[in-house]
């Protein structure tokens, strides 16, 4: 019973994080297909960092006993970052980056979102099926949106690269970040040092609070472009009338308000 409250509260939050972003987006709504497609791109990530982790990483560096020296560990916990980081971002960045509606800083907010949950809620789920619930509550509590969280870090960087024509070095350089963000706070896990454990947990909750910085941040970026339904659209920028349903196209001349 314990182990079916733990899985439904998975993806009870997943839902709810994922309606809260959409509810709350300003800008013209993304296309519903790859939102799908972006989801279903998490679950294949995630098994295909399962298949290249056993491939990649030594099994005795996997294995992550704690007789290990701490090198080992830490090795093995960026080994996993690197991978499960690329697996979340890239195939959804090859996706949506080039795409004509993926135009706005809210929309790298929202599809790496989507990518992230849907890559760490069937692992906090297939965690909790094989470790019992215990290791589900303790998982739910700790990391129920973390790979959402280190996703949208690097989701953000690559909207600014596309929408404000930025560099790709920013977006390269947030992804490094959450590798070591990753490997850092598994090592702190499986280290079983209280002291670097506490690392972990301060590395998860930054991280949680960090999405919502994003997210804030990318809507007001967007309202100030007028890529948003508040803000610049108050007034269309074309024909100079007031833009009273604050739509992103003019309900006098029909342009881009």
């Amino acid at each position: 019973m314990v182990l079916v409250a733990v899985i439904s509260s998975f993806l009870l939050l997943g839902a709810a994080l994922t309606w809260y972003l959409l509810k709350y987006d300003q800008g013209k709504k993304e296309p519903v297909g790859y939102l799908w497609a972006v989801f279903g791109l998490g679950i294949a990530g995630m098994i295909a960092a399962v298949f290249l982790e056993g491939w990649l990483i030594p099994a005795k560096d996997l294995s992550l006993v704690v007789h290990q020296p701490y090198y080992v560990i830490l090795r093995a916990s960026l080994g996993v970052g690197a991978i499960e980081e690329c697996a979340k971002f890239l195939p959804t960045a090859l996706l949506v980056y080039k795409r004509k509606f993926f135009r706005s800083h809210v929309d790298g907010i929202i599809f790496f979102a989507i990518a992230g949950l849907a890559f760490g809620i069937p692992e906090n789920i297939l965690y909790s099926i094989e470790f019992g619930a215990t290791t589900g509550l303790q998982r739910l509590l700790l990391d129920p949106i973390f790979h959402a969280s280190t996703t949208v870090m690097v989701g953000y960087f690559l909207s600014r690269a596309k929408v404000d024509n930025e560099s790709l070095v920013k977006t390269g350089l947030a992804l490094l970040a959450a590798i070591v963000l990753h490997g850092f706070y598994d090592f702190g896990l499986f280290s079983l040092n209280p002291y670097l454990t506490l690392m972990s947990v301060l590395i998860t909750v930054m991280l949680a609070v960090g999405l919502f910085i994003f997210f804030f941040r990318a809507k007001q970026l967007d309202r100030q472009d007028g890529l948003a339904v508040v803000g610049n659209n108050n007034y269309c920028r074309h024909c100079g009338v007031i833009n009273s349903q604050h739509g992103l196209f003019c309900t006098h001349c029909g342009a881009h308000a």
